[in-house]
């Protein structure tokens, strides 16, 4: 059986203040045009299934622009598989934190061929190729320790859908990670994982496809690494990674400041940038121990010529800060992070749940420290 498994799509996630001609925002319309190019892949692999492994969604409310063109993508897929399966569970972003309310996949259960799975683990049985398919949903990780996690003998094909980080995968997650002992499994025809956004293969049977743009709360981690889906065929057991179309994103090689005059870290500035096509990319450029009088002497014009041609050009300046001497030793110790700036590299990295501003919560996280000191 050929399964085509799609996840993390993150339709209405907006970022940055550029507009296309129509006033959406422009990372939202590049989240759908890689949602529709992805959807053009699996339709032409020509697959018995769809997975999609949660996060269809960036938010409980999406825009209506991505809500309504979602639909119709999906509408449009499936006149053209004729109704064939295509399954979607719930990922965090897109289910309520009420039990009480509607979760807006629910919606896509009127099209032909779609199954839904948005609240509790649940077991679906697909009598026309002989499948049972294990859902377990974001919410349905609450109740996982109780739950029954095996394939049916019943069935000639297993399917173990799960929306969830395992454990040992990310350093720093606000989530629970997930047993590995539980969910991975030979038994299973294939585990498609959804929750992390990069491609992983975790075992022969078991992958994350990762996301189809770039939509993480740090993409710089993420930054000149291929999205995409995953086709996988159960009989082999062999899979195949189809990268999908995104925008481009730069992490640029950082520049150190030290024993740099400000016309010499312009001048790097200048090279990193034209290292790539910066053009209508987000770009990122970090320039660590950077003293005042440096920082003062950086090119206004050269930075607005940048930003005026990237879509996101973000400069990232790490201020110097003189090392204090260790008692007992002679010279300067080696300079060591403030808990201020451990704080802000470290909440940089860290996953945040839906919901909550990263500007915000750095800001906030500073003041606490601040009045601590």
């Amino acid at each position: 059986m050929r399964i085509v498994h799609i996840s993390d799509v993150h339709l209405g996630y907006r970022a940055y203040s550029r507009l296309t001609s129509r006033g959406v925002n422009q990372r939202e319309e590049d989240v759908l045009r890689a949602f529709q190019d992805a959807l053009r892949l699996a339709v032409e692999q020509q697959p018995d299934l769809i997975v999609i492994t949660g996060d269809l969604f960036h938010s409980v409310r999406p825009p209506n622009y991505s809500l309504i063109s979602a639909y119709r993508m999906l509408m449009k897929v499936q006149r053209e598989r004729a109704g064939a399966p295509l399954i979607i569970i719930a990922g965090n972003h897109e289910t309520p934190r009420s039990a009480e309310s509607s979760c807006i996949l629910g919606l896509f259960r009127h099209l032909p061929g779609v199954l839904v799975v948005d609240g509790r683990t649940e077991s679906l049985q697909l009598d026309a190729l002989s499948l049972h398919a294990l859902c377990i949903p974001s919410r349905g990780l609450y109740t996982l320790s109780q739950t029954r996690i095996e394939p049916d003998p019943r069935a000639k094909v297993n399917l173990l859908l799960l929306h969830g980080i395992l454990e040992g995968l990310a350093p720093y997650t606000s989530e629970q990670p997930v047993s590995r002992q539980l969910i991975l499994n030979d038994d299973w025809d294939y585990i498609a994982l959804g929750d992390w956004h990069l491609y992983t293969p975790v075992a022969t049977n078991a992958i994350y496809a990762g996301a189809t743009e770039f939509t993480s709360t740090n993409i710089w981690e993420e930054a000149g690494k291929p999205k995409g889906i995953v086709l996988y065929d159960t009989d082999t057991r062999q899979h195949q990674f189809l990268a999908v179309r995104t925008r481009a994103v730069y992490d640029l090689l950082p520049i150190d400041a030290r024993e740099l005059t400000a016309a010499e870290i312009n001048e790097q500035i200048r090279a990193r940038a034209e290292s790539v096509n910066l053009t209508d990319a987000i770009v990122r450029q970090r320039i660590y121990n950077l003293m005042p009088e440096q920082r003062a002497g950086l090119d206004g014009n050269l930075l607005r010529e940048l930003r005026a041609r990237a879509l996101h050009y973000r400069l990232d300046p790490r201020m110097y800060r003189a090392a204090r001497a260790t008692p007992g030793t002679e010279g300067e110790s080696e300079r060591r992070m403030t808990l201020i700036e451990e704080w802000c590299e470290f909440i940089h990295r860290y996953e945040l749940p839906p919901g909550v501003e990263r500007d915000a919560l750095v800001k906030l996280g500073i003041q606490y420290l601040r009045e601590g000191e």
